[in-house]
């Protein structure tokens, strides 16, 4: 930015210091509330209507402990795959936080009919269950609050501080990027403790931001081992605990301060089995 200034202020010819400080201060003043809005990190409130002439209100479903996966499309060619994307990542957390995760689909300038933009997400396997469809008309979801326009844009919003977890457009977005920024606004919501049911395998709290306490059953006498993998299976960190008496045993771990807020999996594992739940670690 300084060289730009640099630039333009070289080929005027001032007469004084006081006309130079004057173009200073305009250039800055034009130049930073763009710089600002590419750092944009808590949501705008909007409220808008529904293709089935629903009202909704952001700020209402964030404070609600919901979080808004909102996407802006122009329908195209270009934008399919990311919209498919983003489905595809809300669509996961449908069975572990039923009704949390909320799919808002909007056009982007509202001059494609709601009937056109349905039509559109339906023929290329973006929804309809668990979506909420804007044909944006009326009162529009501005993109401009959110860093500007560019399909198709994502955003992911949660939390009762109304954070922005994600926010990028022009066909940039990524399944998995997406995937973890919902499982760091689901932290935000507080998600509490996390079993597996199958296993009886117990972490809390969860998320987590230091110890952690697992409660977990074992068959027999034996060694522990606890791993933490991440999202790729990939051990991140490796704890054996010594012998644990047969029956339900909790232990406490800190997990490695160096391991990234997101989705990790805390594996336990004697001589007999293994268990496996997911974790999610948000400092």
């Amino acid at each position: 930015m300084s060289m730009l200034i640099s630039k333009l202020a070289s080929g005027i010819n001032l007469s004084s210091t006081h006309k130079m400080k004057k173009i200073y201060i305009s250039l800055l003043t034009c130049l930073l509330p763009a710089i600002s809005s590419l750092a944009q990190t808590t949501a705008t409130d909007f409220t808008a209507t529904d293709c089935s002439s629903v009202s909704h209100n952001l700020f209402t479903e964030l404070n609600a402990g919901k979080v808004v996966v909102l996407v802006w499309v122009d329908p195209c060619a270009a934008c399919i795959s990311d919209g498919i994307a983003s489905y595809n990542a809300v669509q996961s957390f449908a069975a572990s936080n039923p009704g949390k995760v909320l799919f808002w689909f909007s056009d982007d300038i509202g001059n494609t009919p709601c009937s056109s933009l349905s039509s559109w997400a339906s023929t290329n396997s973006i929804g309809p269950a668990n979506m909420t469809t804007f044909g944006n008309v009326g009162v529009p979801i501005d993109e401009a609050n959110y860093g500007g326009t560019g399909m198709p844009h994502v955003v992911v919003m949660g939390g009762s501080n109304h954070h922005i977890y994600y926010n990028q457009r022009n066909g940039s977005n990524d399944g998995v990027a997406i995937s973890n920024a919902i499982t760091q606004a689901l932290a935000s919501t507080g998600v509490g403790t996390v079993t597996n049911k199958k296993s009886g395998l117990e972490l809390y709290p969860n998320p987590c931001n230091g110890t952690i306490n697992i409660n977990y059953t074992n068959t027999t006498y034996a060694p522990v081992r606890v791993g933490i993998y991440n999202p790729g299976g990939n051990l991140v960190q490796d704890i054996v605990i010594t012998n644990q008496q047969p029956g339900t045993n909790t232990i406490q771990i800190t997990p490695d301060p160096i391991l990234a807020d997101g989705v990790y999996y805390i594996k336990i594992s004697t001589q007999q089995e293994t268990q496996t739940a997911k974790l999610i670690i948000a400092k």
